[in-house]
């Protein structure tokens, strides 16, 4: 299955999402936790660390793009990547604030809404996930990178 190029860009972009969710999560927990800002404060930095992430290795990973070949297309890419990734982040960061507004509601201690908050916001990333592929697939990086005839080769089907 590996072999279909589509499958492996979009195992690559998983890993990525994995990755990119763990530094998103520690970032979180850690400055509403610990630190003692807002929500709103913390789902932007743990945005910010996490699109860090998932921009490097989307690109050059996932989609395989160099950066010595493809210079004039990073600024179109990163374009793109930013407008798909701050509208997932807006409606996560939605999510996080509406429980955030619930539980403190609801009298809750400190370390459960930190956990409900967490579950808010990476549900919307969840929710998300598949339909974020497809636009970056499609428009965001359609512009494959060039490849030898050997690479091609040994990604088609047989």
């Amino acid at each position: 299955m590996l072999r279909y190029p589509r499958v492996a860009r979009f195992m690559r972009y998983a890993v990525g999402s994995a990755s990119a969710s763990a530094t998103s999560a520690i970032t979180l927990a850690a400055l509403y936790r610990f630190s003692g800002v807002g929500t709103i404060a913390a789902t932007i930095a743990a945005f910010c660390a996490g699109a860090l992430v998932s921009f490097v290795i989307s690109r050059f990973w996932a989609w395989r793009h160099s950066l010595r070949r493809e210079a004039a297309a990073l600024a179109r890419n990163l374009a793109g990547y930013i407008v798909v990734v701050v509208t997932t982040a807006l409606i996560a960061t939605g999510a996080a604030v509406l429980t955030d507004h619930a539980t403190r509601s609801a009298g809750m201690d400190v370390n459960t809404r930190t956990l409900l908050i967490e579950v808010a916001y990476f549900g919307a990333f969840a929710v998300t996930f598949v339909g974020k592929f497809l636009v970056l697939d499609r428009y965001v990086f359609a512009g494959s990178p060039r490849r030898s005839r050997a690479q091609v080769d040994s990604t088609t089907p047989l």
